[in-house]
């Protein structure tokens, strides 16, 4: 049998290049001969070929926000253009590319302000901008869990200080506790007062702790925080609990 491959003629010449995106079609035609009767039989099909063109595609892996304090993972790529050319700057910030090919963005704030990524490769280039925002507020707890309300007297007296919890924050960040005042309220007393520098209860505010009884209220209060990328403490607000 003779094979049809080597007798195809393409519409489309190799090498012609393509002046516009989307579906194309070209046309194949094979004439075979028979050797016996020497009779020509045409054959004729048609074949579908896409036609793209080169993009960039910037994601931030997180979100299409970047996080003062944090490294943000960031993936680019360029249909059609090896990694190796493929360059990326930005400005409000810094781009830096890791061994596995992904990038990973530094910006110093301030919170509301913008960042944009520039990426450039042969015959494309691109940007796109992102919004720059502070870490959320954490959730501050007494030890790992006590948000408020009812606890009892001994678990009360067993916790050590405030935890600030990221709560449904993917990134690795840590935030510090820099100063709280607790309050304790008795039955008939007045209240008392113990500022407190740092995460745990130290010096008076301990000894005020250590003085819980069933009935009393106790309240933690100007719960001062700092998180990375933060310049200033923010305020956490206030938590109460009324020992049983």
């Amino acid at each position: 049998m003779v094979s049809l491959s080597r007798w195809i003629r393409k519409v489309v010449p190799n090498g012609q290049a393509a002046t516009a995106v989307g579906i194309k079609k070209y046309e194949a035609v094979a004439v075979v001969t028979n050797p016996v009767t020497g009779e020509k039989t045409p054959y004729k099909q048609t074949f579908e070929y896409e036609v793209g063109e080169r993009s960039v595609t910037i994601s931030a892996s997180k979100m299409n926000v970047f996080y003062m304090g944090v490294d943000n993972p960031v993936e680019i790529s360029a249909a059609g253009v090896p990694s190796a050319q493929v360059n990326a700057s930005m400005t409000g910030g810094t781009i830096s590319k890791n061994s596995d090919g992904t990038y990973t963005v530094n910006v110093p704030g301030p919170h509301g302000s913008k960042a944009v990524i520039n990426v450039t490769a042969p015959g494309i280039s691109a940007s796109k901008e992102y919004r720059v925002k502070k870490i959320p507020d954490p959730t501050p707890t007494l030890g790992p869990q006590e948000k408020g309300g009812r606890i009892g007297n001994g678990t009360f007296k067993g916790l050590g200080g405030l935890v600030p919890t990221l709560e449904n924050f993917d990134f690795d960040a840590k935030c510090q506790i820099g100063s709280f005042t607790l309050i304790r309220i008795a039955k008939r007393q007045d209240p008392e007062f113990a500022p407190n520098q740092g995460p745990k209860f130290v010096g008076q505010a301990a000894a005020l702790q250590a003085k819980a009884v069933p009935g009393d209220k106790y309240i933690i209060q100007d719960i001062k925080c700092k998180c990375p990328g933060d310049s200033v403490e923010r305020n956490l607000g206030t938590m109460a609990f009324d020992i049983n």
